[in-house]
């Protein structure tokens, strides 16, 4: 039968690291992780202020464009007073 010797302090001393390297490879993966966060957040805000921008010129376009007259002139298809034909007449008439 075969016997093994194993101390416990070597024992004691495998767990530990392999407690230290599990703990220091979850804090990589944790502030790489973080930072990924911090870079979203910084495009959200500069995606933000963009869409704020676009829509301050487009409400100052808006504002021009109702405090100028109309650059498209109305044209009326009938003028009032013109016989249109006798399409528009009702059937008892």
């Amino acid at each position: 039968m075969l016997h093994i010797n194993l101390h416990f302090g070597i024992l004691a001393l495998l767990l530990f690291l392999a407690f230290v390297a599990g703990f220091f490879l979850r804090s990589l993966n944790i502030n790489s992780l973080r930072e990924r966060v911090l870079e979203l957040e910084r495009e959200k805000m500069q995606d933000h202020a963009e869409i704020l921008q676009l829509q301050k010129k487009m409400s100052e376009k808006q504002q021009d464009k109702a405090s100028s007259p109309a650059a498209t002139p109305v044209v009326a298809l009938k003028e009032n007073g013109q016989p249109d034909g006798g399409k528009n007449r009702l059937a008892s008439h």
